[in-house]
């Protein structure tokens, strides 16, 4: 029996200089997913390579430069062609999305297309920002090595007008 107190008395001991909240991790402060919605449309402004954010590399990664629009009231999304506002749809661009509870985890779950789900590393997301990063090929080139990239969007002002795929009254094609 005495083993028993001597053990509980240790265990008490800890727990009252390490308290629980001193081994929990604090969210970063990268907002709510409301926050998508500050804007009706958010456009790619800069694509940079982990370590090297002062090199723009849009034209290397196509597939992640665009138009988007967001509605977190449906969590719904949409991707756009920045030249002609055609929607990438069709091609995986449209479906549902989320943002984890704990705000690090930004997820797409397309409509159609042969990617399934999709799990974004959420960086900053705010009304004037939100940057996402995750890992892909360099230069989007299968079997070349992982790197990850970080996808920079800001509210979109300007005059390219958005065509929708989706159909206005469903939440799905």
């Amino acid at each position: 029996m005495q083993k028993n107190n001597i053990t509980s008395t240790l265990l008490l001991a800890a727990a009252l200089l390490c308290p629980l909240g001193s081994f929990a991790q604090q969210a970063p402060a990268t907002g709510d997913a409301r926050d998508l919605a500050s804007s009706p449309r958010w456009l790619t402004t800069k694509v940079y390579i982990e370590g090297a954010p002062q090199t723009d590399v849009k034209d290397k990664y196509p597939g992640v430069v665009g138009i988007s629009t967001w509605d977190p009231e449906r969590n719904r999304y949409e991707f756009f062609y920045t030249d002609t506002g055609e929607s990438k749809y069709n091609n995986g661009g449209g479906g549902y999305f989320f943002v984890t509870g704990d705000k690090k985890t930004h997820v797409l779950v397309p409509d159609v297309g042969p990617t399934k789900a999709m799990a974004r590393r959420l960086e900053t997301l705010n009304t004037n920002e939100f940057t996402y990063s995750r890992e892909v090929p360099r230069d989007m080139v299968n079997n070349n090595p992982l790197v990850r990239i970080y996808v920079v969007h800001a509210p979109y002002t300007g005059t390219v007008v958005t065509k929708s795929a989706i159909k206005p009254n469903s939440d799905t094609h």
